[in-house]
């Protein structure tokens, strides 16, 4: 036989070899009975479920005045509503949409464009049967508008506790004075449930 035959005798040799390994392979079990298969789900139950969030729909209605230390001030009116959503280590996430209501404006002229709508973010955790709750404004429309009456700043700055049961309800008052002579003051009812 010359070299070149006896080379590809070999070749073909070891190509059904690793043909039959590999069909005899796909057909078989590589953990004998009594060894677990690290890859293997378990079929004896349902598939586990991600954790249930308690939630909570919230509302708040916030009156807000903004006094300038030049003098004149701004009010507003804003009602919130959104959803709080506890999860079971009692952690707190949510978002809401805050809308002002009519009414809002100021005692002189302003070329500045009034925020109409402002979104929320809810943070906090529970504690017993209470909420600890605090507040973030995350985005203003229309784009590049103003809030005119203070609602935002005093929302950054609003901290809460409010009983965790259907109905409950709480009003806080804020009051905010900053460097430059300005007042930011907003009364504030949060309600738990519809």
């Amino acid at each position: 036989m010359h070299g070149w035959t006896r080379f590809l005798l070999w070749v073909v040799i070891l190509l059904a070899c690793a043909g039959v390994g590999a069909f005899i392979g796909s057909r078989s079990n590589p953990f004998p009975p009594g060894v677990p298969d690290p890859g293997a789900q378990p079929s004896d139950g349902p598939s586990p479920s991600p954790p249930e969030l308690d939630e909570w729909p919230i509302t708040m209605v916030s009156r807000t005045t903004h006094t300038f230390h030049v003098g004149g001030s701004c009010t507003s009116a804003w009602r919130v509503k959104g959803t709080l959503r506890i999860s079971p280590s009692g952690g707190i996430t949510g978002r809401g949409s805050a809308r002002l209501q009519p009414g809002a404006g100021c005692d002189f002229p302003s070329a500045q464009v009034q925020a109409e709508r402002i979104l929320v973010e809810f943070v906090g955790r529970r504690d017993g049967d209470e909420l600890q709750l605090r507040f973030r404004d995350v985005e203003r429309m229309p784009a590049g508008s103003q809030d005119l009456g203070a609602f935002a700043k005093t929302l950054d700055t609003l901290r809460v506790a409010i009983v965790e049961r259907p109905g409950s309800e709480i009003t806080k008052q804020t009051r905010i004075e900053d460097p430059e002579d300005e007042i930011y003051r907003s009364v504030t009812t949060i309600r738990l449930g519809a």
